[in-house]
């Protein structure tokens, strides 16, 4: 007889609540276990469930959730190892790739914390090779796919904009400045 783990029970429950909200409550009592949050970020991360949160629906409250459709989001392989993490962070200078926080940076949803940075994927169905990997913070990261930033008419403004975009789009933004800068010296 095959045991049914946290991370199924969670899957097939919410999987019968789609479009509808739940609460961690709901989900602790199902998975009967305390770290159900884990189980949760692992159906997102490696399942490509939809599963959104506050930090993704400002409608949600802390403590809810809500599978927006049963289809998945395509997942890649994504182990990145120390190395190339090491080569990521050192390549895009300490600084989130989409609104330039830095780790010494107080972290504006966490009072008392500092500004954490992670690797991810720039393309999500891409590879996890180095041109395809760049930094973000904690909090964009977990909300950059519903995060419209309006552009202020200032350069840190434009440089964030810039950092949002594609690598390919930033080397040729970099090409262009380049030439520019190089026809006038």
């Amino acid at each position: 007889m095959r045991r049914i783990g946290a991370r199924d029970k969670i899957r097939e429950f919410l999987e019968g609540k789609v479009g509808k909200i739940v609460t961690t409550e709901q989900i602790a009592r199902i998975a009967k276990i305390r770290d159900y949050q884990r189980r949760i970020r692992e159906l997102r991360n490696d399942e490509g469930m939809q599963i959104l949160s506050c930090r993704d629906r400002p409608v949600l409250k802390p403590n809810e959730y809500l599978l927006v459709s049963l289809e998945r989001e395509p997942r890649f392989a994504h182990r990145i190892d120390r190395a190339q993490r090491t080569r990521i962070i050192e390549r895009d200078g300490l600084i989130c790739s989409m609104c330039g926080a830095t780790p010494s940076d107080p972290d504006p949803y966490n009072p008392g914390r500092k500004i954490t940075l992670h690797i991810d994927h720039d393309d999500r169905e891409g590879p996890t090779i180095d041109e395809n990997l760049r930094v973000f913070c904690r909090n964009c990261k977990e909300g950059r796919r519903n995060l419209v930033v309006p552009p202020a008419p200032n350069i840190l403004s434009v440089i964030r904009t810039i950092r949002r975009l594609p690598r390919r789009d930033q080397r040729l933004i970099f090409i262009e400045l380049k030439k520019k800068f190089e026809s006038t010296a």
